[in-house]
């Protein structure tokens, strides 16, 4: 039962399939709600296997400044300090709901970072870990921060290291709140 195939294989290689003695296989159904979620490999709308991981959407380059042909391009150093620089009076629009002083100006911002794709990554604390709004004002910096122009992505951080105290208020803020 030698055929040409087989005679041309090494020894211990895997026997190749006779073409002619293979059935298709019969036709797979997919979930229909895969598709609609987005899940992974499953139709046109479907999110990137690390977006999918991620829970989060790609960044929107459509923001970025465009290059000779119309394509966004990355930012200049010029702006992304420009960038920065909204992103920061931005977050003076931000109030801590039960402090009538700004997230900014209260010091709980530690840290903007804007890259050359218009990412944005904010580290930032709450006046203390009991903070009702904690499940709700990193969503709302990350909303508000993704309004600034060529601002593709805002992600927010938040840190309890080191833990924030009164010094870390601007003066405008400490005279605000009489706090001196």
């Amino acid at each position: 039962m030698t055929n040409e195939t087989e005679k041309h294989q090494p020894e211990g290689a895997a026997k190749l399939v006779d073409p002619e003695k293979v059935k298709p296989l019969p036709p797979v159904e997919v979930d229909s709600t895969l598709q609609a979620r987005g899940a992974p490999g499953q139709g046109a709308g479907a999110r990137s296997t690390s977006e999918a991981a991620s829970g989060k959407a790609a960044a929107d380059r459509s923001k970025l400044p465009k290059d000779a042909e119309g394509n966004p391009r990355d930012l200049t150093v010029a702006e992304a300090k420009a960038a920065k620089e909204a992103v920061i009076e931005k977050l003076k629009t931000v109030y801590d709901p039960e402090i009538p002083v700004n997230v900014y100006e209260l010091g709980l911002i530690y840290g903007v970072s804007v890259n050359f794709k218009g990412e944005v990554h904010v580290r930032m604390t709450l006046t203390s870990p009991a903070c009702p709004v904690a499940g709700t004002l990193p969503g709302e910096v990350e909303s508000k921060l993704k309004q600034v122009e060529h601002v593709t992505d805002a992600k927010v951080e938040l840190v309890w290291d080191p833990p924030w105290t009164k010094s870390m208020m601007s003066e405008a803020a400490k005279l605000e709140l009489n706090v001196m």
